[in-house]
This record gives structure tokens, sequence and C-alpha cells, in this order.
């Protein structure tokens, strides 16, 4: 009769499962990853961003810090200066930016980029009858009600590989406003939806052309005036949804790979404010006030020691000075994700909204695709 283990059962290497929360997840991606993160995305060098140390944890941010993390900017469409309806729905649910995971952050901005592509106000009312707040493995989330509400999003990510790894610290400043950090011992916040909703004339538009929540590229994201990120060779330039040498077609777009136009560059009419000046008051931007205000804060705490001595000079992160390439662009995100953008193969006329004839910029490359491919 045998005895012990089995000699032709092959023993189980021991796989860890992706570590539950940021009180656990050790940095692990490249200081060049970040340091194109910080130019792409256009950090300021006053927002202090750093690169952490090895072992480090999201934990771990020195006072008056706070983490961040990679896939919220690659994947989640999330900018700084960050976007006042994202802060609402954040203070209205009592959770801090740090603390919500890499697949609920998308829901937020999905969700007021199809609002402003079809010219809807976001509010925390509109998206709280689409997703309810969820906890798991240290980490908020937004997930779909199902029970009477017809989606306004499809196709979420089912998992980013390593994204609880991929963080780095930047000054809490940066985001101008008190943000609850909930501890884990708090009820997950739970807030009842509206009546009466699927009459209203939103949720029928919203409704209509359910989408994914994909990467998109950074002019639809300046064009609904949620990025910051734009600099025209024509200062007057401002991003449009072209077809056919006409513009203003309804954003929404984007989501369409058969739509046959394209994301191009037309120039604002004399008297008209730049396309900046114009979307400025969507963003909340940090201030000398709010970055002194937290400059000693730890999260979760009340006050921490001084910052410089908090700092061991042996600890060696990396301090950004410039946020810019050598030409200033932005460009080059890395495509880490289902991605909007130009159509491939056979195309059809885009969703119209309010098409008009305005003059594109000739230096841009998009409206030289675009005559190609018409032919």
């Amino acid at each position: 009769m045998s005895t012990g283990a089995n000699p032709t059962t092959k023993k189980r290497k021991y796989r860890p499962r992706n570590p539950p929360g940021p009180d656990r997840a050790e940095i692990n991606w490249k200081e060049e990853e970040f340091q194109n993160l910080v130019r792409d995305m256009g950090f300021r060098s006053e927002w202090g961003a750093r690169f952490p140390t090895p072992n480090s944890t999201a934990l771990d941010a020195p006072p008056g810090y706070m983490a961040l993390y990679a896939s919220f900017f690659w994947e989640g469409n999330f900018r700084l200066p960050m976007m006042k309806f994202t802060s609402e729905v954040l203070t209205n649910y009592g959770l801090h930016i740090s603390q919500i995971n890499a697949l609920g952050l998308p829901r937020i901005t999905h969700f007021e980029f199809i609002c402003r592509a079809n010219r809807i106000e976001p509010t925390i009312e509109k998206f709280n009858v689409f997703y309810f707040v969820s906890y798991t493995g240290g980490f908020y989330s937004f997930n779909s009600r199902t029970s009477g509400v017809s989606p306004c999003s499809t196709n979420p990510p089912k998992s980013l590989h390593d994204w609880k790894q991929k963080f780095f610290y930047i000054l809490r400043g940066v985001v101008p406003i008190d943000i609850h950090y909930r501890d884990e011992s708090e009820e997950v916040p739970r807030v009842n939806v509206s009546v009466d909703f699927t009459e209203q004339e939103w949720y029928k538009v919203l409704t209509r052309k359910v989408t994914s929540t994909a990467q998109l590229e950074e002019r639809a994201l300046v064009a609904t005036g949620m990025s910051m990120l734009w600099a025209p060779r024509n200062p007057r330039g401002f991003p449009v949804y072209g077809y056919q040498g006409k513009a203003g077609y309804n954003l929404m777009n984007v989501f369409d790979s058969k739509a046959g136009g394209a994301m191009v560059v037309a120039i604002l009419p004399e008297g008209r404010p730049l396309w900046l000046d114009q979307i400025r008051d969507n963003f909340l931007h940090p201030t000398s006030e709010s970055m002194a205000t937290y400059a000693n804060a730890i999260l979760g705490e009340d006050g921490g020691d001084d910052l410089d001595d908090a700092i061991s000079p042996t600890r060696e992160e990396v301090i950004v000075l410039s946020s810019e390439g050598s030409d200033g662009s932005h460009e080059g995100l890395i495509p880490r994700s289902t991605r909007a953008g130009p159509p491939q193969g056979s195309v059809r006329e885009p969703m119209a909204a309010n098409v008009e004839t305005l003059a594109v910029d000739p230096q841009d490359d998009t409206a030289e695709q675009l005559e190609t491919r018409k032919k």
C-alpha cells in the first residue's frame, strides 16, 4: 500500500494572483514608460510627478503626494487637470481618485464623453441611473445596473494586466478639492436612482447607440472639452469630426469603425474665443492655494511630517523637470487597449449632427488622409 505523495503527480508551480490592493502591489514598470507618460500627458513640472523607488506601494506616497495609475491615462481617457464632472462623481460617492480601479474610471470618462458628444450636460444623477459603486480587492469600481435600465456602454475591459503596479506619485494639490479617502471599514456608498428616468429625453438619447468604453484619440477628447492637450499649428484651430469637406458631424462617430470621416482641424471664425478658452471651465485647475493646502497632508490621516524631513536623500525618486518633448508635442499615446480611431476598410457616411462647411486647416495631416480615402 502506497504512502506519501503520488510520484506521478506533477507538482503545480505556485502562481500568485495579482496584488489585491494598493497596500501590496509593489511598483513594477519602467521609468522610461513613466517619462513617456509625463511627456505625452503634458504634466507640468510644478505638479511634482515622481517615479517611486523599488518595492514601493501606492500607499507609500510621501506627505503631500498621492498615487495615480498609468492606466487611468492610457485606457481610462483621464487627464489632468481633472474634469469637474469626475470630481462631482467622486465627491458624491465619497471616493478618492486613487481608490478607483482601472476598470471603473473609464466608465466615468466614457459617460461624460457620450453626454458631451450628444450635447447633454453630464450630471451625477444621470450617471447614477446607469452605474452603482462596488468594492473588491482594495479598490472601488462602477458596475452597470441591469434591472430596468438599458445600457449606455458595452464591452468594458475584462482585465488590465498589472495595472496596480504601474503607479506614480504626484502632488495632491493637483486636484484642488478636498476629496474623501474612504476607509475600508466604511460601507460601500449607495445612491437612490432618480424616478421616471426612462421618460427623459437624455436617457433615450444615451441608450439609442450603445458604445464601447474604448481608448479615444486625443482630438476627440479635446473636441468634447475633456482634454487641454491641444497645440494646433494654427492657433485658431479646433478639432471636429469631418467628412468630405464638411465638419460638425456627431462625435459619436469616433466609436464607429465604418464611419467614413475622421477627426480634423477646422478654423474658428474671427471673433470667436480660442478653443482652449472655450473649454477651460470644464476643468479643476490647480492653484497655489491648493498646492499649499495639501503640502504636508497624508492620505487617510490628519496632517503629517514636514515634506523635506520625510523624503530621505537616499530614496532617489525621479522628479520631473520638464513635461514636453523637444518638439513641444503631446503625441505618442501608448495604444494599450481597444482604441476608437480612423475607419478601416469600406466606409459609410458618418452620423450627422450640426453639419456645416468649415475651413479645414490645409496643414492638417488628417485632412489629407480623408481626401485619399474618398478617391
